[in-house]
């Protein structure tokens, strides 16, 4: 104890002084940059954010200590959520994604490895210790000698709901590990069960990549894609407790609308849960993406005419077809980028045979100064007579919709549902090729067994540079019509694609889990197994809900009253609203701030609250209503109350 005493001591005295030394640092800039305003100030911001950090850290700045002897010598790392180094450049806290902190969730005491940068390190790990440290005093500390124990979790899971996700750096498991450190350009599924942790890896996995990858590129290179706006907004303060900031942060809808640039109203059905809609089905398959190739292999690019300046012939329609069958189809894929190439060669064409050209038109009595201005103004009026640049992909894709014979009078009005983003997004993709997300390194999709097979495939078109790692559980696959039931069709999509487990949960209490494990069961999915950490048995009550929730409100950060459907959670807003400071979460008022909400079934998938009663009217031979109870009961870290 007295030589953690000590260590802890002397740790934040070093703190101090990194802060000390870079306030000064700040001071000396203009000494430094006196000519280079904007090396001044990028240097600034570095010195800041560094000051921003270790501030934050000195609550908490470790939360392990390995000792590791190598070939490279004796190594004492105490592990934070962020390194630390003086201006000496010793190391005072390691990151916790640094290469050599792996050991920590990795490996047994006795023999070890890590990889570094130069390759593969071995010796023998002597000590693995954990820290509890609040506030900056030291409150526990013990060693453990294997990878992973039950019981040095519970601490951490006892926590609420909005310290887990931070708290979670110092508990990731060895499985969660291997996943969050996977290479860059791996392409991955993680199938999780609920409370398996899918969402803290999927943040710590980013965390991870801009860390270890922060010499190429930036956090703006990565992105994160959420079911909805509620759940993006749960997630955003995490990703800056984790140290990162500037990640993008998307829903699909917000994808699709940067990329096309369209505005329309858009529906994401959050609500049509029991939609059975063949249509639906179809848009999101490969069916559909079969209909448009088809579509866009019939579209005549060339016009059925010559090229004319105010009625003066330029180019035969048969030289224009010359020169567009000498483009090589398979480097321009897109409509667009086949007619700039095509007016490119054109032009080439016109000025290697200007003076042809020239000849020819004196000769029908063109004036020079006109030929002159034809000149001038070749390329504009080449953009307008391929009349294929005019088309719109709300019009072309009203055309292949007619084909179908499905309804188009939605989207004739500017309505889409979010089914026909993955249409629309492919469309604009084969017509524009547009490549602003040309420079995305790495994309996390959440929740993603709510999508269908195309719209993987249109999101691996529009971020070509892109590695995908996609979480989700087909035992949380709520909207079938659009579903997603099973990720080998992945494997098609993306290269060599790893599918990974996480069979654990650590969200519930035994008790809340093994009553929700009865649902799996019924349904013959997967059983979830529980981390060894008890609770208050689930209880079934009747009667007011107000006198469970005076129960709960001031022993729970968060307690979420959970309903089957957007219409019951409006009648029980609606009940609790004069009595009680209270949000309803609806499709169209997605705010999450904690305290007392009303939210629907559907609406919950992927959060987590302190506690949970659930408002029971779901029918108990309906696979989806099953499947919705399952969702809800799998919410609450602590105490589960069904009002029945």
């Amino acid at each position: 104890m007295e030589e953690e005493l000590s260590n802890l001591n002397y740790t934040l005295d070093k703190f101090d002084e990194v802060i000390e030394d870079s306030n000064l640092k700040i001071g000396n800039l203009p000494n430094l940059y006196p000519k280079d305003y904007d090396s001044l100030m990028e240097e600034k911001y570095r010195l800041l954010n560094m000051i921003d950090k270790v501030n934050n850290s000195k609550k908490s700045p470790y939360f392990a200590r390995i000792d590791f002897q190598s070939n490279l010598g004796k190594e004492k790392c105490y592990i934070g959520k962020v390194g630390v180094q003086d201006f000496d450049n010793n190391i005072v806290t390691v990151d916790w994604r640094a290469p050599i902190a792996s050991l920590y969730y990795d490996s047994n005491i006795g023999d070890a490895s890590y990889t570094s940068p130069d390759g593969e390190v071995n010796g023998s790990l002597t000590l693995k210790r954990q820290y509890v440290i609040e506030d900056s005093n030291l409150i526990s500390f013990n060693d453990v000698d294997t990878v992973s124990n039950d019981e040095l979790l519970k601490p951490y899971l006892n926590a609420s709901a909005d310290n887990r996700l931070k708290n979670i750096v110092s508990t990731i498991q060895s499985e969660q590990n291997k996943i969050i450190r996977k290479p860059l350009g791996q392409n991955m599924v993680i199938q999780g069960v609920a409370g398996s942790g899918k969402t803290t890896v999927a943040l710590h996995r980013i965390a991870y990549l801009v860390y270890n990858n922060r010499n190429l590129f930036k956090p703006s290179d990565y992105m994160v894609i959420g079911p909805n706006k509620f759940f993006v907004d749960y997630i955003s303060s995490i990703l800056p407790d984790l140290d990162v900031d500037g990640v993008l942060e998307y829903t699909l809808e917000e994808v699709f609308e940067r990329y096309t640039n369209e505005h329309f109203k858009i529906s994401n059905n959050l609500d049509k849960i029991t939609l059975k809609d063949d249509t639906s089905s179809f848009k999101v398959s490969f069916k559909m993406k079969e209909v448009i190739d088809s579509y866009f292999n019939k579209i005549d690019i060339l016009e059925n005419s010559d090229f004319t300046i105010k009625g003066i012939k330029i180019l035969s329609k048969n030289t224009i077809k010359d020169i567009f069958n000498s483009i090589n189809k398979n480097q321009y894929i897109s409509i667009k980028s086949k007619i700039d190439r095509l007016i490119l060669l054109i032009l080439k064409h016109i000025d290697s045979n200007k003076e042809q050209i020239v000849t020819s038109l004196i000769n029908k009595g063109v004036p020079s100064d006109t030929i002159t201005s034809f000149k001038e103004e070749c390329e504009y009026y080449l953009r307008r007579y391929f009349t294929v640049l005019n088309n719109k992909i709300k019009n072309i894709y009203i055309d292949i919709l007619k084909s179908l014979n499905f309804s188009t009078s939605k989207i004739s009005e500017g309505i889409l549902d979010i089914e026909d983003i993955p249409s629309l997004i492919y469309i604009k993709y084969l017509f524009d090729g547009d490549n602003i997300y040309n420079n995305i390194k790495h994309i996390v999709i959440d929740e993603a067994q709510d999508y269908g097979e195309f719209t993987f495939y249109t999101l691996k078109k529009i971020f070509p540079n892109s590695s995908f790692s996609i979480y989700g559980d087909l035992a949380q696959s709520l909207y079938s019509y659009r579903s997603i039931d099973t990720w080998e069709p992945l494997k098609e999509i993306f290269n060599n694609l790893e599918i990974d487990y996480l069979n654990k949960s650590y969200r519930t209490t035994i008790e809340i889990m093994n009553e929700a494990n009865t649902i799996n069961e019924k349904l013959n999915l997967p059983i979830a197994i529980p981390v060894i950490r008890h609770g208050d048995k689930v209880l079934y009550k009747e009667g007011n809900i107000k006198e469970v929730l005076d129960t709960l409100k001031d022993k729970y950060n968060t307690v979420a009253i959970i309903t089957k459907d957007s219409f019951k959670a409006g009648e029980v807003y609606n009940n609790l609203k004069d009595s009680y400071k209270v949000n309803l979460i609806t499709k169209d008022n997605i705010s999450y701030d904690g305290g007392i909400l009303v939210v629907p079934s559907y609406l919950s998938k992927g959060l987590e609250f302190d506690s949970v009663i659930l408002i029971d009217t779901f029918d108990k031979d309906s696979k989806l209503d099953l499947k919705l109870k399952y969702v809800s009961m799998t919410r609450a870290l602590h105490k589960l109350v069904v009002m029945v």
